[in-house]
């Protein structure tokens, strides 16, 4: 099975998780909704990621904060950072693939669903810092740090079980393009999941 089907059934298999509680859904049907205006939620969790460009995955460590503005709307701002010695294959040249990333992110997010459990949309635009390798310039081999713009688009589920606490799962996609490399620009087009647990709590009181 190749990687991107795993790391697509693993996304599917997280989100079945909501349907196997041993509690029947009745149960959780009739609880009070968590999820409402003013609710502020955040996570950071390790987030399996593919730049299928230059065909390499890497973990990258991702964080966000999120505030529920109305019962559908939300603003959202993440950020990814390449795990120490995070990579998982590396199939390329130096020049074609960053030895350090991150990326910070800033959007609105749409909820649909019922009570506590919703799936999320969200666009959001962004910056990607990259440092690259400049074999061609300077040898022995030097770096050079860019500042790109990106853009995300991501998709998931989250599970509201508590007053605190909930579970999410993540499927994204991000582009963007380093300029600053010697011979032509590198895309930075990937895809990853992220899913765990996530913490929450409402900010006004009714």
């Amino acid at each position: 099975m190749g990687i991107h089907q795993k790391i697509i059934g693993l996304f599917l298999l997280t989100s079945s998780l909501v349907y196997s509680q041993e509690t029947p859904w009745s149960h959780w049907a009739n609880q009070s909704s968590y999820f409402k205006p003013s609710l502020l939620r955040a996570s950071a969790t390790i987030a399996p990621t593919r730049f299928y460009t230059q065909q390499t995955t890497i973990a990258l460590i991702n964080g966000f904060v999120e505030y529920v503005l109305e019962n559908r709307i939300s603003v959202r701002g993440e950020a990814n950072i390449m795990a120490p010695n995070g990579k998982l294959l590396y199939t390329n040249s130096p020049e074609k693939f960053p030895r350090n990333f991150t990326s910070i992110y800033a959007g609105f997010g749409y909820h649909l669903g019922k009570r506590n459990w919703k799936f999320d949309l969200h666009a959001e635009p962004g910056i990607a810092i990259s440092e690259m390798a400049q074999p061609f310039l300077i040898f022995p081999i030097a770096y050079q740090w860019s500042i790109s713009p990106s853009y995300m688009l991501k998709g998931g589920t989250s599970f509201y079980f508590s007053k605190y606490c909930h579970f999410f799962a993540e499927i994204n996609y991000s582009n963007g393009w380093i300029r600053k490399t010697p011979l032509t620009s590198v895309s930075l087009a990937q895809y990853g999941i992220s899913a765990g647990l996530g913490f929450h709590v409402i900010t006004k009181k009714n």
